[in-house]
């Protein structure tokens, strides 16, 4: 009995292990819980999932339409569940309980789906609530009833344009009054007309982004003395370039109106937008209570005049990021930046974004109010087409860290500095005519604009301060006008037409430069001196200069890579390059070289001597030479290679053929990416040559064959892609992995699979290995036969279709026989009692004459029931006895065991007697009683009366719904109808129970077998 119970639990634990696997999401352990990660897996339904510790469950992004009671039924401990971007519609009134019974569940996200009402079963204990981009057009205080924990709700975006709202969603009054613990209230892009009532004093963040507020009351936001974040942006638009359907506030200049205490209360605010609302006077009474206010953003208003001379600065003096980008009103552009004396009072100042002001020189003194913030670290003054300038000026800040001139007219080609002068001394209040047009769109987002602009590369920023001269009009590098600003260690000059050939001295104002960022320019690389200046440089970015490199005749050398002694990336894509001067790239420092989009297939022909160019990288880790239109890897091309490669990026070239016994020339090569090419067979042991390799990708190959044994000899290979490929036949073989392999996953997604016996080997092999399939109920299909084609493999019974063979056949005889074996012996042991005493009892009653007479019945009948079960003994004891002893004429008692049994006696012989001594025996069926062995003896002695006497003792009592499926009881209420009862759930219809009841026990039947056997022996 041990040895069942272990091999019973080996076995339910291993397809447990199993079903996690076959589940369409990705697992993740952590500590007792499990997340699943189901995104993206073109679902219909919420899949059936019986792991009882799933904490995290991840749906977005399916095509569920419905959620049903109990798709989430046995999984009571989820926290989080995210429904997002589904099809879910409201369900209907009888499977509305969906997430009631989830009392652990604190976030809910249901964003972008069809909903048209709040949730009606939202859990007690929920504490964020999404319902981003739905169609909810009524809100009220009976949505939110029973979650008066919540702290985030997010409605926006729920009638807007996007979702075909005509008008504006209704907020009835208290409809978050009772919330009194909500944080955050997203309420954005609803065509909201006023600030809601009534909203909770706890509320820290409110979001009224893009809706039609026209005025903002004193009391709108008085109660709110907690609030630390409001956005009110875009809710009355400059409507003459809006990307956008924009209607004008009908206010006073069309502009939002704002009462001049309306944020008196909000002490704690740190953060206010207010962009985007044609604003053309900032009131300092707006500011003045406003102690801990850090960011304020007011881009895209009428704020010129404030700019220049405003007086609202005073009341900001713990303002730290201001953006005042894109208030100039249109036909109206200066020439010089006009900034207003207040300037110099914004003490906490770090950063401030000055974007489309539009000027066309930029004067020392223009920039006076700014120069005396000694926390100023950022200064953006993009997109201003500005087109002059002295880079100098920036040395007369304390500590500018990130200096941004991007999407300017600057050319830096020799403007000389008396004529420079003479535009800042002339007429400072002339327009410039000619209304400026940027290239491209361009968007400028709030929540991007932190303390540095979104568009400083994050490896720019960690090298020190940065300039930023991207997207400007420079053709030309001349030292003597791109002047140096402080300590410069990162310089952008990508996006611009610089045609220069570097001979060294184009950088020399920045010696501590070590980032340059020169990419989509036409820069000609002829000279060994090139960048000699800058000793320090580390990153540089070459990529799409391809303008002279396609010009045939024309001579190139990256000799100069030898002088740059601590370089460690450097990018040469997109360049086109066919030919160099220098046959080899020299650099001990070089770590990281990016090389894609050139060609390599013409330089490592023969005759061209190309074969050592990265030879001499000797501390080369990474090597991209991907989308080189490489038909053929050239014979041991790999042997002049750096040995130090780590990483080899191959991927969209045309390879056919790959040797990978040339991956031996690569001891420290742990990542090989041969993806996107045509590659259609992978060898036998191919990586027996390499035993660094950790990750192997060929996804997205022509690969219909895998040769044997493929995985031998790979003892660190830990994750293989083969996704995207023709694999038809997949043989365990391919896979055969030593113990102490390191395989942990295996991309098989979008191959037709031929789903036939042929994969059983492999299906068996990914059952008893711990190897990680990726999408493997969802992506891992058959395309073969032509009735399975598209069901997940996984979900075909291969094993017990397929599995024939001799080994398999003695395999499974030898553990069925010992199943078989214990589980009779567990029975028999179990049941032995019984069946001995039966046996005994029977024969005993054979060598008796018994006959029934009314003088030997001493009782009416005798009651069987499960005396074990309190409601049976309670229902036969007070009810049943009642009814037939005390109530009406009574001539025999009953015969209970509790009561009428003899003590000392044995069961079998009390039984016996009893069943002997009664008129009838009733049988009082529970669900707990009919399994017992005692109700079978019984069953049997009754029935052995039957076939004896020919006289039906048995009336079967269904106290409760059992043997719903029974052939016999079926066949007993056709014949016997009378004595089968059910205890009536209708209490008015118990009469009748009871009447029938003494009806079936007085009424004297012939067995339906005695009166056969008596027609039988007629007919002879």
């Amino acid at each position: 009995m041990f040895m069942f119970i272990l091999i019973s639990l080996f076995y339910s634990s291993h397809a447990l292990s199993w079903s996690w696997r076959t589940l369409p999401c990705d697992i993740t352990l952590s500590n007792t819980s499990v997340s699943l990660d189901c995104s993206y897996r073109k679902l219909h339904t919420v899949p059936k999932i019986c792991i009882w510790n799933v904490t995290y469950l991840n749906l977005a992004n399916n095509q569920i339409k419905t959620v049903w009671r109990d798709s989430f039924q046995k999984l009571k401990n989820l926290t989080v569940i995210n429904l997002k971007n589904n099809q879910i519609q409201n369900v209907l009134h009888s499977d509305s309980l969906v997430f009631s019974g989830l009392e652990n569940l604190k976030i809910l996200l249901l964003d972008d789906n069809h909903l048209s009402t709040v949730p009606t079963d939202l859990p007690p204990g929920l504490e964020c609530l999404s319902l981003i981009g739905n169609h909810i057009k009524i809100i009220g205080p009976s949505d939110f009833v029973g979650v008066e924990n919540i702290t985030e709700i997010r409605l926006n975006r729920n009638c807007y344009r996007t979702t075909g709202c005509n008008g504006s969603m209704i907020i009835q009054n208290g409809t978050f009054s009772h919330l009194k613990n909500l944080i955050i209230l997203n309420l954005s892009q609803n065509r909201l007309k006023t600030i809601p009532p009534d909203l909770p004093p706890s509320l820290q963040q409110l979001h009224l982004l893009q809706n039609t507020i026209q005025h903002v009351q004193q009391s709108d936001l008085q109660h709110l003395s907690n609030l630390t974040f409001l956005d009110l942006s875009g809710n009355c638009p400059l409507c003459f370039n809006a990307p956008f359907p924009c209607s004008p506030c009908r206010t006073t200049n069309n502009s939002l109106q704002i009462r001049n205490h309306a944020f008196t209360h909000l002490s704690k605010l740190q953060e206010l937008r207010l962009s985007g609302n044609s604003l053309q006077i900032l009131n300092p009474s707006w500011f003045r209570n406003l102690t801990s206010l850090k960011y304020l953003y007011l881009s895209f208003n009428n704020l010129i005049n404030q700019i220049e001379r405003g007086h609202f600065f005073s009341a900001l003096p713990y303002v730290e990021i201001i953006d005042l980008s894109y208030n100039n009103p249109p036909q109206t552009f200066s020439k010089t930046l006009k900034l207003s004396k207040g300037f110099s009072e914004l003490t906490s100042l770090r950063s401030l974004h000055l974007e489309g002001y539009v000027f066309s020189v930029l004067c020392e003194d223009d920039l006076n109010p700014l120069f005396g913030l000694k926390n100023l670290s950022v200064l953006n003054l993009g997109v201003n087409f500005l087109q002059n300038i002295n880079l100098t000026v920036f040395n007369r800040f304390y500590n500018l860290s990130v200096i941004s001139l991007i999407e300017n007219r600057l050319t830096f080609t020799g403007l000389r500095s008396a004529y420079s002068q003479g535009l800042c001394r002339s007429d400072m209040n002339s327009e410039i005519q000619e209304e400026p047009e940027l290239k491209s769109p361009y968007i400028h987002r709030d929540s991007q604009f932190r303390l540095v602009p979104p568009f400083i590369k994050p490896e720019c920023l960690k090298t020190g301060p940065v300039l930023d001269l991207s997207k400007n009009n420079m053709f030309y590098l001349n030292p003597d006008y791109l002047q140096a600003v402080g300590n410069i260690t990162c310089l952008n000059l990508s996006y611009n037409e610089i045609s220069s050939y570097f001979n060294g001295t184009e950088f020399i104002q920045f010696p501590k430069l070590k980032y340059l960022d020169l990419s989509h320019n036409r820069i000609y690389l002829r000279l060994k001196s090139a960048f000699d200046e800058l000793k320090e440089l580390e990153i540089l970015d070459l990529s799409h200069n391809e303008h002279y490199f396609e010009i045939a005749g024309v001579s190139h050398t990256l000799a100069f890579l030898e002088n740059l002694e601590h370089l460690k990336v450097l990018n040469l894509s997109w360049n086109e390059i066919n030919t160099l001067s220098n046959k080899t790239l020299i650099s001990r420092s070089l770590e990281e070289l990016r090389f894609q989009g050139n060609r390599l297939d013409i330089m490592w022909k023969k005759y061209q001597g190309f074969k050592y160019l990265f030879k001499f990288l000797t501390n080369l880790t990474l090597l991209d030479i991907s989308y080189n239109k490489l038909r053929e890897i050239p014979q041991n091309i790999l042997s002049f290679f750096p040995s130090t490669l780590k990483y080899l990026n191959l991927n969209r070239n045309q390879l056919r053929n790959f040797c990978w016994e040339q991956l031996h020339f690569l001891p420290e090569l742990e990542t090989l990416d041969l993806s996107k090419n045509k590659l259609d067979f992978v060898n036998e042991r191919p990586l027996a040559h390499s035993r660094s390799l950790a990750v192997l990708d060929l996804s997205h190959n022509l690969i219909s064959t895998l040769g044997i044994d493929i995985l031998k000899q790979a003892k660190r290979l830990w994750s293989l892609n083969l996704s995207f490929n023709r694999l038809e036949i997949i043989n365990d073989t391919s896979f055969q992995v030593n113990d102490s392999s390191y395989l942990r996953t295996l991309h098989l997604e979008s191959n037709p699979l031929r789903c036939t016996c042929d994969l059983l080997d492999f299906v068996l092999w990914l059952e008893n290995s711990e190897v990680e399939v990726p999408h493997l109920a969802t992506g891992v299909l058959c395309d073969l036969p032509a009735p399975k084609k598209g069901q997940p493999m996984i979900n075909l019974d291969l094993k017990n279709a397929c599995i024939n063979d001799g080994t398999a056949q003695v395999l499974y005889i030898i553990s069925f026989t010992f199943t078989l074996t214990v589980m009779v012996t567990a029975i028999t042991v179990h049941l032995f009692y019984w069946d001995l005493s039966y046996v005994l009892h029977y024969w005993k009653s054979k060598m008796k004459i018994h006959r029934s007479s009314e003088h030997q019945c001493l009782y009416d009948a005798f009651v069987m029931y499960d005396t074990n079960d309190p409601l049976a003994s309670d229902w036969v004891l007070n009810q049943l006895r009642v009814e037939l002893e005390d109530v009406g004429e009574t001539v025999r008692p009953l015969c209970l065991e509790e009561r009428d049994w003899t003590p000392g006696v044995s069961i079998m012989e009390n039984l016996n007697q009893s069943i002997r001594w009664s008129r009838k025996t009733v049988f009082v069926l529970t669900e707990g009683f009919v399994c017992s062995g005692v109700f079978k003896v019984a069953a049997y002695l009754a029935q052995q009366r039957l076939l004896e006497e020919g006289v039906d003792v048995m009336v079967l009592i269904l106290l409760e719904p059992v043997l719903q499926h029974s052939r016999i009881l079926h066949l007993r209420r056709c014949l016997c109808g009378n004595s089968v009862l059910e205890w009536p759930r209708n209490p008015s219809a118990q009469n009748w129970f009871w009447q029938s009841l003494r009806n079936a026990i007085k009424k004297e039947k012939q067995g339906i077998v005695s009166a056969l056997l008596v027609t039988s022996r007629v007919g002879q």
